[in-house]
This record gives structure tokens, sequence and C-alpha cells, in this order.
């Protein structure tokens, strides 16, 4: 299971340019006023500081994503 790097807890999102894992609560607000329609109003909070804009549309969800596995065999010789 995937945690956020801000809180500890579930993480909901995984940046692909940043590979930062976010939980919604700790997401940058894109656009604080009324709804226009934008599909995705969060950014990813560390792209947000370097000036760089990955929304919450083309992040990776974490919850769909396998963690990685490891395998380990013991030989017999």
């Amino acid at each position: 299971m995937e945690v956020c790097y801000k809180c500890g807890g579930a993480a909901d999102y995984i940046c692909p340019d940043c590979s930062t894992k976010v939980c919604r609560s700790h997401m940058e607000l894109r656009y604080a006023g009324p709804d226009r329609g934008f599909k995705s109003r969060y950014m990813c909070p560390e792209c947000w500081k370097n000036k760089r804009k990955m929304l919450n549309e083309q992040m990776i969800m974490a919850k769909e994503r396998l963690a990685k596995q490891f395998f380990f065999f013991s030989r017999k010789g």
C-alpha cells in the first residue's frame, strides 16, 4: 500500500513526473474559485512548488496500481 509523503496515510495519487505519493487532502488547489467545469481542480504539490503543472487527471491512481512484489526462492544444490 502506498502512503502519503506528508501525513503517512493512504495515498490516492502518484505523480508520474516526480513520483510523489499524495492523498487527496494534501493536493494543491489549481483554482480556488467557483466551479468552472474543469476536469481536475487539484495539482501535485511538489510539481506546484517547482512551477510545473501536473493535474490530478494526469496522475496515476495509487489504489489501482499494484505495488512491487518480491519473490525469494531458495536454491537447493
